[in-house]
């Protein structure tokens, strides 16, 4: 009771009320302050994931772009140049190599195999190969092309289309160089006419690089073929350059022998360089 009579008592409770009551506005200052803050990092938490999904869509849009220019490329590097010859049942593919346009002519050049020119020329007796280009076109083209070389032991043989039409782009014969740099594994694109269907590809790999057939040299590779994928091309995945002219496809059996899609042979690149040197054809020059 005395401590409360005492006026020393007295005062310093009057200050230290006063000193509270004056704290009052600090604290609920503080806490505006922090509410503000709290609100602002929000608006910067939201703006940031924002940006970050404008970036995972402009992400998402570059790779379709990307995508969408991959798969282009491919149509016009190893679905257009190759095309479709027939005779009355023997059917089989060819690959648009050169376009030759001077003041007097205008024609292109196929590589194929000899084997299905032989067919074709055969069942006709004559010397004009049907052949018919349906890529990028609403309406097959029928044209007619002549063999001007051949090698029945390489079974290769190339064709002059003479035309002053544009059959859209050729593919690009890889340089010999890139046999060195080929093995088992080397993703690559098969492209023919099976069955004398449109042009179409499929996938796989060079199964073996060392295989023999007849003392000749070819590749083996595990994309799906089948009858009238030869003289069809075999593109490198990785640049969609021709490496090879698809040549061959085992069969098993004898009686009804049922083809193995998947073990086709082709003509390596090598081959194919050694070929045209020998009859004095340079495809490099336009």
């Amino acid at each position: 009771m005395r401590l409360l009579k005492n006026p020393s008592f007295l005062a310093l409770v009057a200050l230290l009320c006063a000193t509270a009551l004056v704290g009052l506005p600090k604290v609920s200052t503080l806490k505006d302050k922090f509410k503000d803050k709290n609100q602002q990092l929000n608006a910067l938490s939201s703006e940031i994931e924002s940006l970050r999904l404008g970036q995972r869509i402009q992400a998402a849009q570059l790779s379709r772009q990307n995508a969408s220019y991959k798969s282009q490329r491919k149509r016009d590097n190893i679905l257009n140049p190759v095309f479709q010859i027939t005779g009355d049942s023997a059917v089989g593919s060819a690959v648009l190599v050169k376009h030759v346009v001077t003041e007097d002519e205008s024609y292109y050049l196929a590589l194929s195999c000899y084997h299905v020119i032989r067919d074709i020329l055969e069942e006709q007796g004559g010397t004009e190969i049907e052949s018919v280009f349906e890529q990028n076109r609403e309406q097959a083209l029928f044209l007619n092309s002549t063999m001007v070389a051949h090698d029945a032991q390489v079974d290769l043989a190339l064709l002059r289309i003479d035309t002053e039409l544009d059959l859209g782009r050729v593919a690009s014969l890889a340089p010999r160089t890139r046999a060195k740099v080929i093995d088992t594994f080397t993703e690559i694109y098969t492209v023919g006419c099976p069955l004398g269907t449109p042009v179409q590809a499929t996938s796989g790999e060079i199964s073996r690089e060392d295989w023999t057939m007849e003392d000749e040299d070819y590749w083996m590779v595990s994309t799906p073929a089948y009858f009238g994928n030869s003289g069809g091309g075999v593109f490198l995945a990785e640049t969609c350059e021709l490496i090879g002219i698809f040549s061959k496809i085992y069969t098993h059996g004898t009686y009804q022998p049922q083809v193995i899609t998947h073990m086709g042979l082709a003509v390596p690149i090598d081959v194919i360089h050694d070929w045209l040197d020998e009859i004095g054809f340079d495809l490099s020059k336009r």
